[in-house]
C-alpha cells in the first residue's frame, strides 16, 4: 500500500486538508475526553462563528436554532460524501452556546447518539475539527487555537497530547 495509516486516513477528509493552510501551523489532538474538548472549543470560539455537525442526527434537536441550516456554507463542508449522512450548520454564539451543549449533553450525542463529524468556523475560517468520531489521528486544531488552550487542556487531562 506504501502509505501509512495515519497518512490514508487524514487524506481521506478532503476539506481537512486546506488549500495556502500552513502545515507547520495545524495542531494533531489526541483526545481522551470527547466532550470537554468540544465545550472548550465551543466556549473558546463562541461569537461570530458556526459549529457543524455531520452523522445521524434525527435525535440531535438544534434545527429550531435561529440561522440553523442543513446546508453546507463556503467554510463548513460535508466530510462524507457516501454515504450521504445528515449535515446541520448552527450560529455559535453566547445566546446558542448553552443550548446547543445542552443538547448535545442530553443523550450524549458524541459518544452514543450518532454524531461521526463536528466542525468549527470562527470569521470565515475553520478553527477546529473532530472527525471521524474524534479518531486520535482525525481531530485537529487550526492557527487560531491559541497553544495556551491547548496546553492547559493537556495539562487538565482533557487531550493526551498534540503535535
Amino acid at each position: 500500500m506504501g502509505q501509512s495509516g495515519r497518512s490514508l486516513r487524514r487524506a481521506y477528509y478532503p476539506n481537512v486538508m486546506r488549500k495556502n493552510m500552513n502545515e507547520r501551523m495545524r495542531k494533531w489532538i489526541d483526545t481522551r475526553d470527547k466532550p470537554g474538548l468540544l465545550i472548550a472549543m465551543m466556549r473558546e470560539f463562541s461569537g461570530n462563528s458556526h459549529i457543524s455537525f455531520e452523522g445521524s442526527l434525527e435525535n440531535l434537536n438544534l434545527s429550531g436554532i435561529h440561522g440553523a441550516s442543513v446546508e453546507e456554507t463556503e467554510v463548513l463542508k460535508r466530510q462524507t460524501t457516501s454515504p450521504k449522512l445528515d449535515f446541520l450548520a448552527v450560529p455559535l454564539n453566547e445566546a446558542t452556546l448553552d443550548e446547543i451543549w445542552n443538547e448535545l449533553s442530553k443523550k450524549d450525542h458524541l459518544v452514543h447518539e450518532g454524531i461521526i463529524h463536528v466542525q468549527i468556523e470562527n470569521g470565515g475560517e475553520l478553527v477546529f475539527g473532530g472527525y471521524d468520531n474524534f479518531h486520535r489521528e482525525c481531530v485537529v486544531a487550526y492557527p487560531a487555537v491559541p497553544v495556551k488552550l491547548l496546553e492547559e487542556l493537556k495539562e487538565n487531562g482533557v487531550i493526551r497530547d498534540f503535535k
